[in-house]
Order: structure tokens, then sequence, then C-alpha cells
């Protein structure tokens, strides 16, 4: 309950990018367990794990739109990814999924800096933050200023 309540609050705070990362760590996430299952002799586990990957993969597939180069080598890598991972369910082959992962992890991680970039922009673009305040006493007013260096100032 804990995790998928973390998990909401992630995706509720994410930006595009981010969200796109979260999905191929829910994607990493599903192959690794897949690989345990194996090497556990879970049966049930493993189905579960390439029935959740193969619906992120499909999921995946079915955001990318038109006929440009990029487009088409990101379908043919996902058709090739479920294809690594129906064999490596099939063969109980680990090697197949860890090769899945070889290739999901780099766009993980690609999404993930995309994803930093835009937080980083973002927080450039919002502009200077200054906070004043007053402070008052007998028979005198002092006003205050913190300004981005994060120090209040005399006013």
């Amino acid at each position: 309950m804990i995790e998928k309540e973390y998990l909401a609050s992630r995706v509720a705070q994410a930006n595009p990018a981010q969200l796109v990362e979260i999905v191929f760590e829910g994607l990493l996430d599903t192959i690794n367990e897949a690989i345990v299952s194996i090497k556990d002799n879970d049966e049930n586990k493993l189905k579960k794990s390439v029935y959740k990957a193969r619906e992120i993969i499909a999921e995946l597939l079915s955001t990318v739109q038109g006929q440009s180069e990029i487009a088409q080598n990101l379908k043919s890598m996902y058709i090739f990814l479920n294809k690594l991972i129906t064999e490596g369910e099939i063969e109980r082959d680990i090697e197949k999924l860890e090769k899945a992962v070889k290739i999901v992890n780099p766009l993980y991680e690609a999404w993930g800096e995309l994803g930093a970039k835009e937080v980083a922009v973002a927080t450039e673009n919002k502009g200077p933050s200054i906070v004043a305040g007053v402070t008052y006493g007998k028979g005198q007013l002092n006003d205050y200023v913190v300004n981005n260096e994060a120090r209040w100032e005399k006013g």
C-alpha cells in the first residue's frame, strides 16, 4: 500500500519526461523480477512478470506516432524487446532477459536525465524569490529581505 501511494505521488509530481522514466523503471523492474523468478523456479511469478512487461511494452508501442525514422526504430525496438522477453520466458533463458535489460537501461537513464533537465530549467525560469518581513519593537521598525542567497538582510 505504501509503495502504491509513493508511486502515485511520484506520478502526480512528475513532468512528462519523468513519467516516461517511471514507465521504463517499471519495465526494468518487471524484467528483473522475471529473472529472479527463473532462478527461483517460480512459474506463477514468472508469468505475472512477463505479462506485466508485455503490457508496458504494448503501452510504449501505442504511444509511438508517425512514420519518421525515430518512430520506426522505436517500434522495431519495442517489438524486439517483446520477442526477447517472450523467448526468455518460454526457454527460461536468463541471458535473453538480461539482454532486454541492457536495451532498456540506456533509455531509462536518458529519460531520467531529460526529466532532471526539465526540472532545472523550470527552476531557473521561476525568477527571483524574495521574501520580506517586518519586525517592530518599542520605538523602532525593522524590515528584512531574503534574496536568492537565502540570507536575511536588513532592507
